[in-house]
C-alpha cells in the first residue's frame, strides 16, 4: 500500500484540526479504510500526529453480527448512524467512512471504478453543520483485489436494498477469499472547507449550501481520479 498526498501547502493536513475522510470505492471490502483504521499504516507514518484521533464508520448491519461485531469495536469503528457521527464531530474528533456502502459493493468490477456518490449527501451535510473539511480518499486498485460476477446482480441487489446485507458473488487468490497481489495506491486529496452555514437550525444545513458543496466534492474526486488513473474509467451513480 503506497500513500500518495498531493503537493502544496493546501493539501497540508493538521492533526490538531477535524477533517471528515470520505473513502472511496467500497470494493468487495473497503481495504482503504485500512490506512485510516491502524496506527501502523502508511497513512499515520505520512500523516503523523493522527494516531488515536480519528474514528471509523461501519454499516450498522455489522454490529449486529457477533464476532464481527467484537472486531469491529476493537479496530475503533463505531455504528455509522448520524446520531453517532454527531457525537464524533461534536468531541472534536476526525472521522473516515466509505460513503458509497454497500451498494458500491455490488457495483465492484475489476478495471473499473463505480461510486455511488450523486445521492450520497450525509457526509455532506455534516461538513456543514460541524464546519468540517473534507478530504476525499481514493483506493486506486481496491476494485481489483478480487474477481467478481455479475450473473445474479438484480436478485442481490434486491436483497441488499431489502435488508441492507451485501451479498456480492467473488473470489480472490485460488478461489479463495484471499485478495489478489496488486498495488493499491491511496491518493489523499486536498480538504475540501465547507461554507458558513445559513441555515436557522445548527442541526440542520442549508439545501443549496448541501448541493453546493456536494458538486464541489464530486469535481474534486474526479480530478483526483484523472490525475493518478491512467486509462481507468470512473463512473459516478
Amino acid at each position: 500500500m503506497t500513500i500518495i498526498k498531493q503537493s502544496g501547502p493546501s493539501t497540508k493536513l493538521d492533526p490538531s484540526k477535524q477533517y471528515i475522510f470520505a473513502v472511496h470505492p467500497h470494493g468487495i471490502h473497503c481495504w482503504a479504510l485500512n490506512a485510516l483504521a491502524f496506527t501502523t499504516s502508511p497513512f499515520h507514518k505520512t500523516f503523523p500526529g493522527f494516531a488515536g484521533k480519528v474514528t471509523g464508520l461501519a454499516a450498522t448491519v455489522i454490529f449486529q453480527i457477533p464476532v464481527v461485531r467484537e472486531l469491529f469495536l476493537s479496530m475503533g469503528y463505531c455504528d455509522a448512524g448520524r446520531s453517532t457521527a454527531h457525537k464524533i464531530l461534536k468531541s472534536k474528533r476526525s472521522m473516515f467512512v466509505c460513503t458509497g456502502g454497500e451498494e458500491e459493493s455490488m457495483l465492484t468490477s475489476p478495471g473499473s471504478d463505480y461510486l455511488v456518490l450523486k445521492k450520497r449527501k450525509g457526509f455532506v451535510r455534516l461538513a456543514i453543520i460541524h464546519q468540517t473539511p473534507l478530504v476525499p480518499v481514493f483506493g486506486l486498485g481496491i476494485s481489483d483485489l478480487y474477481t467478481t460476477y455479475s450473473f445474479l446482480l438484480p436478485l442481490t441487489t434486491f436483497i441488499q436494498k431489502k435488508t441492507g446485507v451485501a451479498l456480492p458473488i467473488f473470489h480472490g487468490r485460488y478461489l479463495t477469499p484471499l485478495p489478489y497481489k496488486v498495488p493499491i495506491k491511496i491518493l489523499i486529496g486536498t480538504p475540501i472547507p465547507p461554507p458558513k452555514n445559513t441555515s436557522s437550525d445548527p442541526m440542520k444545513a442549508d439545501p443549496a449550501l448541501v448541493d453546493e458543496l456536494h458538486q464541489k466534492y464530486i469535481e474534486a474526486v474526479k480530478e483526483l481520479h484523472k490525475k493518478h488513473a491512467d486509462n481507468r474509467k470512473l463512473t459516478i451513480l
